[in-house]
């Protein structure tokens, strides 16, 4: 019986131990799961759609910009990433829809070098402070056009005419991207124009080829077709060279401006994608890659050439340098 008892008693006593040593291994091998977990759920971002919104009118440099990052980012990502066209006050009403978002990566504001003059125009308190770089995707080709049939023939006759004062240009909106260049070589001239903002680079130009304006600014690629169509008449690039088009040499501002030499880098523009900042660092990191990915892509470089688009690639801090430098200038 005393055997039988001691035993029956050890065999409490181990249960017990046993009993005691499970809610310790359970915390245990919960705590070193809980890292794993965060890990696990960090790495699963995005797992919804990310809404790139573009503050210009669809079809434009912006728009397709935003479209080709769409595509190209959200195969690499994983998920949609639909463009949302939310157009007015040169895109400071999209800049102000996109900073008001919650700070999860889910949506990203197309930023054109426009931006860089709101803290001058007064649309917007938002700056570089507010709104971090993706990256840059593209440069622009300022180019001076009128209707095909304008008695405007040649930049020698339009630098005179700005001169003279009576003539209107339409742009993309006031201290947007193709209002600036046309500031700066009324002011190189001594001259002046009547600004008519449209709501973006190809209504700007169709502007022209309807002489609803004497002459619009815009990106090449955006009056392109109606260049094509013999709509409109090229005469000027904001450049220091000259831009064969085809059949087509286009002279630079410089020809007819030489005081312009100096003045040509405050009129570039450029076409970027950013984030209200604040932003987790590791999903910031993935949007950059996913950037980089599609910039390294055979169908952007293809879509560059086709549009005569010129490639910038910045990203993450070289591109925020860029658009700090240009807002102070």
């Amino acid at each position: 019986m005393e055997k039988t008892e001691k035993i029956s008693i050890d065999g409490r006593k181990e249960n017990t131990m046993k009993r005691k040593w499970i809610p310790v291994i359970t915390l245990t091998l919960f705590m070193i799961s809980m890292p794993l977990a965060a890990t696990a759920a960090e790495e699963k971002w995005p797992t919804r759609p990310i809404t790139i919104t573009i503050g210009f009118s669809p079809g434009g440099g912006m728009d397709m910009m935003g479209r080709l990052l769409s595509e190209g980012m959200g195969k690499s990502l994983g998920v949609a990433m639909p463009v949302v066209n939310m157009v007015g006050a040169n895109s400071a009403i999209a800049m102000d829809h996109v900073n008001k978002q919650p700070r999860d990566g889910y949506n990203l504001f197309g930023i054109s070098s426009a931006v860089s003059t709101f803290p001058a125009t007064g649309l917007s308190k938002l700056t570089y402070k507010d709104f971090g770089m993706v990256g840059i995707m593209f440069g622009n080709l300022a180019t001076f056009c009128v209707a095909y049939d304008s008695p405007i023939k040649n930049g020698k006759e339009l630098v005179e005419r700005l001169k003279k004062g009576d003539l209107t240009g339409s742009n993309s909106g006031i201290g947007g991207m193709w209002h600036v260049p046309q500031l700066i070589v009324a002011n190189a001239l001594g001259g002046k124009f009547k600004a008519v903002p449209y709501t973006g680079g190809p209504t700007s130009a169709l502007a022209a080829a309807k002489k609803e304006v004497d002459f619009s600014t815009s990106d090449l690629s955006e009056a392109l077709t109606f260049i094509k169509s013999k709509m409109l008449r090229p005469l000027i690039v904001f450049d220091d060279k000259p831009y064969v088009l085809d059949d087509i040499t286009i002279p630079p501002i410089t020809d007819f401006v030489p005081t312009m030499k100096g003045k040509i880098a405050g009129g570039l523009g450029w076409r970027a994608l950013g984030y209200p900042r604040g932003i987790p660092q590791d999903r910031v990191n993935k949007l950059i890659a996913a950037f980089k990915s599609t910039m390294a892509s055979g169908t952007v470089k293809e879509f560059a050439k086709k549009n005569l688009l010129p490639l910038v690639d910045a990203t993450g801090a070289e591109a925020d340098k860029i658009f700090e430098a240009a807002t102070q200038t």
